[in-house]
């Protein structure tokens, strides 16, 4: 059996097989290691993909960005390869900059050929990290908790993925969520293994 490390990138690309195979989720924005990190997209009317933003060379970027029509949500994910990097203070001090960052310009894209109306959806934190073993919720707790504290919209309504390689090498995603509100309590529902 072929034995990996569980990276970052590779808790990333697991996640967003995910959400390439849903119909209702789709993903905006990448930050992929030497990928196609400049640009976030979006859909038209007509489900033409267009270019709504583009990041300045050095401009700070969130590493994912996922998009669900239906719900109309928007969630700005940071990404780890474990939990301990999303916790250290300036780590999570520069996320929830860059998290509050990009919501506020995307909230202002108005009158966009491919953003349409979707600067009026509601916008939430995500957080996305591997580990060999599955995290308490109560520690999740506290890192919502942590990161509530600098974010400016929707700080208790926050979402995190926890992609588990288990002994066999396989992942496997567990969802958790910050509050009991609706419209967050029904994401990502259908990603649990």
């Amino acid at each position: 059996m072929y034995k990996y490390k569980l990276t970052e990138e590779i808790c990333r690309w697991s996640f967003e097989i995910k959400i390439k195979n849903t119909k209702d989720y789709w993903i905006s924005f990448t930050n992929p290691t030497a990928g196609p990190w400049k640009t976030i997209i979006s859909y038209n009317k007509h489900n033409k993909k267009g270019e709504v933003y583009r990041f300045e060379r050095n401009e700070k970027r969130p590493d994912l960005i996922v998009v669900n029509d239906q719900l109309k949500t928007v969630i700005i994910f940071e990404a780890k390869d474990n939990l301990e990097k999303l916790l250290n203070k300036n780590q999570l001090i520069k996320s929830c900059q860059v998290t509050n960052n990009i919501i506020n310009k995307l909230a202002n894209i108005k009158d966009d050929e491919y953003w349409l109306k979707r600067n009026e959806y509601s916008y939430y934190n995500g957080l996305l990290w591997g580990s060999e073993k599955e995290t308490k919720e109560e520690e999740v707790n506290k890192v919502f908790e942590n990161y509530s504290k600098y974010l400016e919209i929707n700080k208790n309504n926050q979402i995190a993925i926890e992609v588990i390689k288990s002994e066999d090498e396989k992942l496997n995603i567990q969802v958790f969520k910050s509050s009991k509100n609706e419209s967050l309590n029904s994401m990502f529902n259908d990603f649990k293994n």
